[in-house]
């Protein structure tokens, strides 16, 4: 792997050696179960709490409103469909919004919904991925149980305002649920988002994964998808993955300490983007969009194509969501935005962290612009 460039940041990020050095005692001699009374059960509990009070600090939350589970997407479907069903228990709330650009593990919460009878209305979004306001303005009310509106899109990385959306929803009644796996640690509290749901998950942040993490504002109890021995205030039974929960507390504690890593991260992905070719079109026009991310089109340029060939030349970037064949389908979110099937099979992203340095940069321009020149002279002529 020696001389690779990864630029694929919003997938996953490399753990930090502080995460690994804090699990390896809890998967070596830490195997005490956090539900045991006994001296090694408790330790095992004390060390799950230490990284709920860790989350409950930078999220500005109380300690009990955090709940551990095994993904971002368990965390997703517990806050959708939990979330869904306990709006109906309480005022008898029967529609669910989902935003149309959402990750699949919310978009893909549709069919089971319908099953459970809740009607299920997709939110429009605009040519940046962000939810139609006005649309929501006018869909969100009395029988809305819940809407689910993600913080920043994990392919373009625009934001939504979730702020103003927020503060509808709890006028409705409604319980607002944020998808904020790409934007945490960042400048805000779950209480600016007036959110009653909030998902995270730690491999987006330098921690491991199988860890995921759902903040569940006092008074609002999801539906329990996993029925068992009651861990978690009831709402997910099974025992907790006790190293990955105190690796992703470190993480989360040492990622926020680094103020300045966001700041770097732009740096570097504004110079490899003012050094892409002309050939390229930007999908992103808008400025509000998170640091690290940069999504791209070369017209006449298959993304499967040229994502092989940049693997191939030492380069990890992606494109749209990966099937079970392993080959692309166009891009949900590109079609979302209005774009053509064609035009969705083109885009590019490139997603910087903060082990990436200036000479990968240099490199990767170089790589890119030579890599898909090549494809569309070769698809030309």
């Amino acid at each position: 792997m020696m001389g690779r460039i990864y630029l694929d940041n919003a997938a996953t990020t490399p753990m930090l050696s502080e995460v690994t050095k804090a699990m390896e005692p809890w998967l070596v001699g830490g195997f005490g179960n956090p539900s045991s009374l006994h001296t090694e059960g408790r330790a095992a509990k004390d060390a799950i709490d230490q990284s709920r009070e860790t989350f409950s600090d930078l999220l500005g939350c109380l300690f009990g409103e955090i709940i551990f589970t095994s993904s971002g997407t368990e965390a997703a479907n517990l806050a959708v469909i939990g979330g869904a069903l306990s709006a109906r228990d309480q005022n008898g709330s029967w529609e669910v919004i989902l935003g149309a650009s959402e990750h699949h593990c919310v978009l893909y919460t549709q069919s089971f919904l319908e099953l459970l009878g809740f009607k299920v209305l997709i939110a429009p979004v605009d040519r940046q991925a962000r939810v139609d306001i006005e649309w929501l303005r006018k869909n969100v009310r009395g029988q809305t149980a819940l809407v689910s509106v993600m913080h920043a899109n994990n392919e373009l990385g625009t934001l939504n305002d979730d702020v103003e959306i927020g503060a509808f929803c709890r006028k409705h009644s409604a319980f607002f649920h944020v998808d904020a796996v790409q934007t945490f640690p960042g400048d805000w509290r779950v209480d600016d988002f007036e959110a009653d749901l909030v998902t995270l998950s730690a491999h987006k942040f330098y921690g491991p994964k199988g860890v995921g993490l759902l903040y569940a504002r006092a008074g609002v109890k999801p539906k329990a998808l996993m029925l068992g021995g009651g861990q978690e205030r009831e709402v997910r039974a099974g025992t907790e993955n006790v190293a990955g929960i105190v690796g992703a507390g470190v993480a989360a504690r040492e990622i926020s300490e680094d103020v300045d890593w966001k700041d770097r991260v732009e740096d570097l992905r504004d110079a490899f983007e003012s050094g892409l070719s002309e050939g390229f079109v930007a999908t992103v026009t808008d400025a509000r969009r998170l640091p690290g991310h940069c999504h791209v089109r070369y017209p006449g340029v298959d993304a499967e194509t040229a994502l092989i060939r940049l693997d191939r030349e030492g380069i990890a970037a992606s494109s749209g969501a990966a099937c079970s064949s392993g080959s692309l389908e166009p891009s949900h979110v590109l079609l979302a935005c209005g774009y053509s099937e064609v035009e969705a099979k083109e885009g590019l992203r490139f997603t910087f962290g903060r082990e990436n340095t200036n000479e990968e940069v240099l490199r990767a321009v170089e790589i890119v612009n030579r890599v898909c020149e090549d494809i569309s002279r070769r698809r030309n002529s």
